[in-house]
């Protein structure tokens, strides 16, 4: 059986890409191109954004090609196959089984993905080289609609955060006037530019594929279906645009679930995620180490000693439901909070505030207080049963109650803070 670089049916390549020009030029999406492209050489073909992402499909006319998330692939695939010219050619394996090879599609310096056949490399390299005009003309198009719904979006998603659109059927059609679906389960976005290049932050927010309101160094959006993987899909984008991962900090508010639709709850997610980014912020913040994250885990417990939480110090996304008890505080007003700190802690310093929260978030280990706080194990041992004792009695007799009061409010102290701090 012949190769396919010697295919008896092997189309004429300057034809092709002709045809696949005048295509895009005339309308096509990326799918009816990779359409094209599968009727004139039989081969299956898959076009994927830098992270894996699948952005569009052939049907090959033998079998139909998977769709969704298990067609596409990991970034690391990807970059192997980018880097080809030196480590040489990498074939790229998607999650659902599908070998495929190619090479990247790119808009003047930008990449827009890469272009995956069933077909040798030699044979792929100049199907992607015949096909990369067309494609781009798409992206184009796209950036330029995406571009110029911008002014729009913008105002559509402020006032989604503020509840600002009612009744419910006019918040849906606005909503989906500007590309967000608020039928299906979804939640708010808060974005932050660690970086100072503005220009290049202005940039990315524009090319993401997501709408985005920005102000500053400041972006919010709204993510709907999955929106983990959305949150996730949305910070590779940006530290791909901006050549860092931790060049955007990311929160998401708690999911809403879109029916019935309930225009507050969106807001209040907005809210909430602005809240969550905050203590984001504070955790990479923390003298001496930039991307520590002091953030409770999964599952409602608070973070343990940051000794044993290496993910934790270069996390740069966190999420309303990986918090724990800071759930109960979220959107609570400053004034109810600064109240229950106050009546709880009794007037406590400050210092001594933070040194009760680091042992209630290391479950009372002295020793991991200690490293936390950058003190003396010695030191602690004599400071923290005086302390304890002062607030709740002695530490072996206080009631689990009593203790999540005071976590609660050494968490509320926190939030106090970072509100006049204008987080």
């Amino acid at each position: 059986m012949p190769t396919a670089s010697v295919l008896p049916t092997a189309p004429d390549l300057a034809g092709l890409e002709a045809d696949l020009v005048n295509a895009a030029f005339d309308g096509a999406g990326w799918g009816d191109l990779l359409g094209l492209l599968a009727t004139a050489t039989g081969r299956v073909f898959r076009l994927l954004d830098l992270t894996g992402a699948l952005l569009a499909a052939s049907e090959s006319a033998m079998s139909a090609t998977p769709r969704g998330p298990t067609a596409g692939s990991s970034a690391v695939a990807l970059a192997a196959l980018l880097v080809r010219p030196a480590l040489g050619p990498a074939a790229v394996v998607c999650r659902d089984g599908w070998c495929g090879r190619g090479g990247p599609v790119r808009i003047g310096q930008r990449y827009l993905g890469v272009l995956l056949l069933d077909a040798d490399q030699a044979y792929a390299d100049r199907l992607v080289e015949a096909a990369t005009t067309a494609l781009a003309i798409v992206a184009l198009r796209r950036d330029a609609h995406i571009a110029g719904l911008a002014r729009g979006v913008d105002v559509v998603i402020d006032d989604l955060r503020h509840e600002a659109i009612r009744p419910a059927a006019e918040f849906v059609r606005v909503a989906e006037n500007a590309g967000l679906d608020v039928r299906i389960p979804h939640a708010g976005a808060a974005l932050w530019h660690r970086g100072s290049d503005q220009d290049a932050w202005a940039r990315a927010c524009d090319v993401i594929g997501f709408p985005v309101l920005r102000d500053g160094d400041r972006a919010w959006t709204l993510l709907s279906g999955d929106v983990p993987a959305e949150l996730g899909r949305l910070t590779r984008h940006l530290a791909f645009q901006l050549g860092s991962p931790g060049a955007v900090l990311a929160a998401a508010g708690p999911v809403v679930p879109g029916d019935p639709i309930d225009p507050s709850e969106t807001a209040t997610s907005f809210s909430a995620a602005d809240a969550v980014l905050s203590l984001l912020r504070a955790g990479h913040a923390q003298a001496g180490d930039p991307v520590r994250d002091a953030t409770p885990a999964r599952g409602g417990a608070s973070a343990r000693d940051d000794r044993s939480r290496p993910r934790d110090r270069e996390r740069t996304s966190l999420l309303f439901d990986d918090l724990g008890l800071e759930r109960l505080l979220v959107g609570l007003p400053p004034q109810r909070l600064r109240a229950f700190a106050e009546r709880t802690l009794a007037g406590l310093a400050p210092a001594d505030v933070d040194l009760l929260h680091a042992w209630l978030e290391t479950d009372g280990s002295v020793d991991a207080t200690a490293a936390r706080l950058g003190a003396s194990p010695a030191r602690m041992r004599r400071r923290l049963p005086a302390l304890v004792a002062g607030l709740a009695g002695p530490v072996a007799e206080i009631p689990v109650g009593r203790l999540t009061d005071l976590h609660a409010a050494t968490l509320a102290r926190r939030f106090v803070a970072l509100s006049s701090a204008g987080s």
